[in-house]
């Protein structure tokens, strides 16, 4: 009888998951290590400060998110940090909280999806103390296959190698810059897709 009763649980441990509701396993800082460069040089701006500034980032966070458009598409959303992604730092991005990595500047690029998982806009974000640029840097099918041509995302891994340049209209009369970054990464995705 007692052979029965532990075959039983024996078996009902193994059909079903123990981990259910179990939080995402983190990962040690070299899982996170990448390196990825962003440049900013401001000509003419009535907002931004003239000048050249530069992010050299040692660490990247992927999540697949649907938290833009009011949940309407999904996008993956890479966060470069200057610094590395601690175990603690993991806990705090899961939750959206990125104030502590990306002191000293950070960037961000959102890649948005479409059904088939390809991208259909890119937007850039450069941040570092006293700046901050966001801007679309790739919406035409031309622009996509110019500077997002080696990309490979697998719902698990993104793998992209991503090099380009952003200017300002030619014709604008209040600012005058070019945004650049140049990227290689294969890391892991968490996935934070709201159902």
């Amino acid at each position: 009888m007692r052979v029965r009763i532990g075959m039983i649980v024996v078996l009902f441990l193994c059909a079903f998951p123990t981990d259910i509701h179990a939080e995402p396993t983190l990962h040690g800082a070299q899982d996170f290590q990448t390196k990825a460069s962003f440049d900013l040089a401001v000509q003419k701006s009535m907002v931004l400060k003239l000048g050249k500034s530069r992010l050299e980032t040692r660490s990247a966070f992927v999540t697949y998110t649907n938290e833009f458009f009011a949940g309407k598409t999904n996008a993956l959303k890479i966060q470069f940090f200057t610094q590395p992604i601690v175990e603690e730092a993991q806990a705090k991005l899961l939750k959206h909280d990125n104030r502590e990595v990306s002191r000293g500047g950070y960037a961000a690029l959102v890649l948005f999806l479409d059904e088939r998982d390809q991208i259909w806009q890119a937007n850039l974000t450069y941040v570092i103390p006293g700046t901050t640029v966001v801007r679309t840097v790739a919406s035409s099918r031309d622009e996509l296959t110019k500077y997002f041509s080696d990309y490979h995302f697998d719902r698990s891994r993104l793998r992209l190698k991503s090099r380009g340049t952003y200017n300002t209209a030619p014709d604008s009369t209040d600012d005058g810059w070019t945004l650049s970054w140049d990227t290689n990464l294969d890391i892991r995705v968490f996935d934070q897709i709201k159902k």
